[in-house]
């Protein structure tokens, strides 16, 4: 394998299954022996595409075709007419789409996305990948066959390539620490919004204030998946404020009684894990901290 033997991962995820599937990639170019993060496209220094030899952008589409929120800043940087046609000459990418074939721009971010990267020279290693939630097999069924290509592709790049015998090996993409300090204020005044806390969101509101007016199945009993037309009314004086093609996100969170009873657990094993320590959640890359 060549000196170079970088291959970036790069997402855009609404909902979290486009960066579960990146990850999955990212750990597989892990155990080929490349280099590289996984990183959220907002959250990688776009200035420095230009010096990237290989990409494999995971793209999801949300509301009416748009790109997800945290591929926003990324992608207004790429829509700029004042990039020349040959900014990625060097770049070979690779995008896999997540979608639904349910509705009418099915993985239009995808396709946009691989056709901008081609308009500003980029070589792409193969076609898009369109996997499609409706499928039998769900994405899977166009995403295993199409990094089965990916890597026979890389070959070409990489003659000493071994995709034969893939290691299996879990790779981990974060170093947890326990950080043990005596309990100094009360947990509730160091609570932090640990789903929101680095995301980006336009409304938030909590589950008590809304209520569930309506519940109806819309697919027919013998169909495996089970979609819900859910109408939610908002109750005292809570306003929700939305316009049509806005998501919603509902994030589930652990009652404070089963939190007790974990604890509860760990105590009665003799476990040293109290409510008051905290967790350093560092991201690893390439078996160093970054």
């Amino acid at each position: 394998m060549r000196e170079q033997n970088r291959i970036l991962v790069l997402y855009g995820s609404q909902t979290f299954t486009a960066q579960e599937v990146a990850e999955r990639v990212w750990r597989k170019t892990k155990a080929l022996g490349f280099r590289g993060p996984v990183q959220a496209m907002d959250d990688y220094p776009i200035s420095l595409l230009i010096h990237e030899h290989f990409v494999i952008f995971v793209c999801s589409t949300t509301g009416q075709g748009d790109e997800p929120d945290n591929m926003k800043k990324f992608w207004k940087f790429l829509l700029r007419k004042s990039l020349p046609p040959n900014s990625l000459i060097k770049l070979h990418f690779g995008v896999i789409g997540l979608g639904d074939s349910s509705y009418e721009k099915f993985n239009f971010a995808g396709k946009k996305l691989h056709k901008r990267l081609k308009q500003l020279g980029a070589t792409p290693l193969l076609d898009i990948g369109l996997c499609d939630y409706q499928h039998d097999l769900g994405h899977d069924a166009v995403l295993t066959p199409w990094l089965d290509q990916l890597f026979t592709k890389l070959k070409c790049y990489f003659p000493n390539l071994q995709t034969d015998n893939m290691n299996d090996t879990f790779i981990p993409k974060w170093k947890v620490s326990i950080i043990k300090k005596e309990k100094q204020i009360k947990l509730d005044s160091e609570y932090e919004d640990i789903y929101f806390a680095r995301g980006q969101k336009s409304y938030y509101l909590e589950a008590n204030l809304l209520k569930v007016t309506k519940n109806i199945r819309t697919t027919e009993e013998t169909h495996f998946q089970d979609v819900r037309l859910i109408t939610l009314k908002t109750i005292e004086d809570a306003k929700l404020n939305y316009k049509p093609g806005d998501v919603l996100n509902i994030r589930p969170r652990n009652s404070k009684e089963d939190v007790d009873d974990l604890f509860g657990i760990f105590k009665s094993h003799n476990i040293d894990l109290k409510p008051y320590y905290r967790l350093l959640v560092e991201e690893c890359h390439d078996g160093k901290l970054n």
